[in-house]
């Protein structure tokens, strides 16, 4: 749980770090099912940064207006949008691509790469 706990506040630094603190910066991706939103921006090497809504609004105590989102898109248009990426990044696709790039890792790229 400790480690959870950790991950989730690491990825709250990276979001908040390339959203400059403002979740008004970020892009709101609602997913295939109604429960599972996001909010999403890119670092400074334009790598996606996501974070998942609920888990934002539970850390930081801000209730947030998806409304007031820089931009809105569906998890079908991200997917086309970073395919190239997704597929870099997740090559497997075992996993639901949402759900695990709101996992920190070593700065969202694999071991090995600069």
């Amino acid at each position: 749980m400790v480690s959870s706990n950790l991950d989730e506040t690491r990825q709250l630094g990276r979001f908040l770090s390339a959203c400059g603190g403002n979740w008004r910066n970020a892009v709101f991706i609602c997913g295939a099912d109604e429960n599972e939103r996001y909010l999403m921006t890119a670092d400074r090497d334009g790598v996606p940064v996501l974070i998942e809504l609920g888990s934002f609004c539970r850390q930081t105590g801000i209730s947030v207006d998806t409304d007031e989102c820089c931009a809105r898109m569906g998890q079908d248009v991200f997917e086309t949008v970073f395919a190239q990426y997704l597929l870099w990044r997740l090559p497997s696709r075992r996993e639901h691509s949402l759900d695990a790039l709101c996992k920190p890792d070593d700065g969202g790229r694999e071991a090995g790469t600069a």
